[in-house]
């Protein structure tokens, strides 16, 4: 149940708390955040914004005031922008909030944001591609005869299309992030699956060889489909080299030039360095969670769903998703990432549940309910962590000892996520045969997170809406 608020008071409000109309330059929105870039951040009240009706929690990042309103959003932004004639910021993606890097700190953040927002374009096309893979397996159970017929192999085309071009659509996504010209990037990293490279890889390899030349310069003998961390090489040395050419060649001269000079210079060392190191980075992390699923999976799963919460509110959590992929492109599974993932997401939900349970005010128990349906079923975390486990602390210990007890009861049962998915229940089918397994770890991270919180208790008066 939402909690009812005033939202022509609500918004009225935090422009108020802000520094007023005069103060704000833009706003805009993401999933759950109401975004203020501020002429004077230092006018704006933050202890007063938190305790505004509906408001879950403020926070400082990407040099915006970011309100937290989760499910009261979207209305309140509305009425914000009617009121003050604000232009309409829009929806932007809340991977992206950066700014200048400071020390080695800055720049690892730096990078894993560059990561992080050159996968994102892909994900929703995986998640497709995976979840059609679960589908045409489950037919294919209820009905065997349907594994032979010509509608499962077009079928399984399609599926697999995100997963093999896989490099094409990181190149897309990283040369955005860079602001260089898409097509060049996306032209070299196709160059590495056509079907004619793959063939003179097949025939090298039948001839004892392992790598043949481009002018001169060795190029191993490897195949790219499937593949991540060749693309983002390839995106970031084709951004450079058109900005390199667009500097040199004269201006009458760019729309000929500055393309041809950038897919050649980059495509050389796409085949004879990038690629190839690319391959070999790719193969050295996919060997380390190959390791941890096999040998360390119980700790690996259970400290990171612990330290989940953390890493989101530092925004590091994004620099985990390109090695999910990764894995399940290299590896055919994540025994890892994923499950910590949707554990994270089960063990808020669980410490809304708690927190519920235990709440004297009747709307801050609703409010919670509406929360622990969100964490659980649409896998969105952030109005739990800012508006309640963050906010009220202890229930904080239920999230972090739900999520270590799951991710235990996780590893010890060998779950695997076979394809991308959510951080939601609902995507329980990604783990196929370790279904049941998975679910019963979200049961125990759910009861144990919730039980926590119930026992720990917590201040009461901080619990209002």
């Amino acid at each position: 149940m939402a909690v009812k608020i005033d939202y022509t008071e609500t918004a009225k409000t935090l422009v108020e708390l802000v520094g007023g109309a005069d103060n704000v330059k833009t706003v805009s929105h993401c999933m759950t955040r109401l975004r203020f870039t501020l002429a004077d951040p230092s006018k704006a009240d933050k202890e007063a914004l938190k305790k505004v009706r509906g408001v879950l929690g403020v926070v400082e990042a990407g040099g915006q005031t970011q309100i937290v309103l989760g499910e009261n959003l979207i209305n309140t932004y509305s009425e914000v922008l009617r009121q003050n004639n604000f232009e309409d910021g829009g929806a932007i993606d809340e991977n992206l909030d950066e700014g200048k890097p400071e020390g080695i700190k800055g720049y690892l953040k730096m990078v894993m944001d560059y990561v992080a927002a050159s996968v994102s374009p892909m994900v929703p096309a995986l998640v497709a591609g995976g979840l059609l893979k679960v589908v045409l397996l489950l037919i294919g159970m209820a009905i065997p005869s349907f594994a032979e017929t010509p509608t499962n192999t077009i079928l399984g085309y399609v599926a697999n299309a995100p997963f093999y071009f896989m490099p094409i659509m990181v190149a897309y996504g990283a040369s955005k992030k860079l602001n260089s010209t898409p097509a060049y990037a996306m032209i070299v990293a196709a160059s590495l699956l056509t079907p004619g490279w793959a063939s003179m890889v097949s025939s090298l390899k039948e001839a004892g060889s392992t790598a043949t030349s481009v002018i001169g310069i060795p190029a191993l003998a490897v195949t790219y489909n499937n593949s991540l961390l060749p693309a983002l090489l390839i995106a970031f040395v084709a951004a450079y080299a058109e900005k390199f050419f667009n500097k040199i060649v004269p201006g009458i001269f760019k729309s000929l030039l500055v393309g041809l000079g950038t897919i050649t210079v980059t495509g050389i060392l796409a085949f004879t360095i990038l690629g190839p190191l690319g391959d070999y980075v790719g193969n050295m992390i996919a060997g380390a969670f190959l390791f941890l699923g096999g040998t360390a999976a119980p700790l690996a799963i259970g400290v990171t769903a612990a330290l989940l919460p953390w890493l989101i509110m530092l925004g590091m959590h994004h620099g985990l998703s390109p090695f999910m992929a990764s894995n399940i492109a290299d590896i055919g599974y994540d025994a890892v990432i994923r499950p910590s993932f949707i554990l994270h997401n089960m063990c808020e939900g669980g410490a809304a549940l708690g927190v519920a349970l235990r709440a004297k005010d009747p709307e801050y128990r609703s409010q919670a309910l509406s929360i622990a349906f969100g964490c659980i079923v649409a896998g969105v975390s952030e109005p739990c962590i800012y508006g309640i486990t963050f906010k009220l602390k202890k229930p904080m210990i239920g999230v972090m000892a739900g999520g270590l007890a799951g991710g235990i009861v996780a590893g010890l049962l060998h779950v695997k996520a076979y394809v991308m998915g959510y951080s939601t229940i609902m995507a329980l089918p990604i783990f196929m045969e370790t279904a049941v397994s998975m679910l019963t770890a979200i049961i125990v991270g759910i009861v144990v997170s919730a039980a926590v919180t119930f026992v720990l208790g917590f201040d009461q008066d901080e619990a209002h809406v």
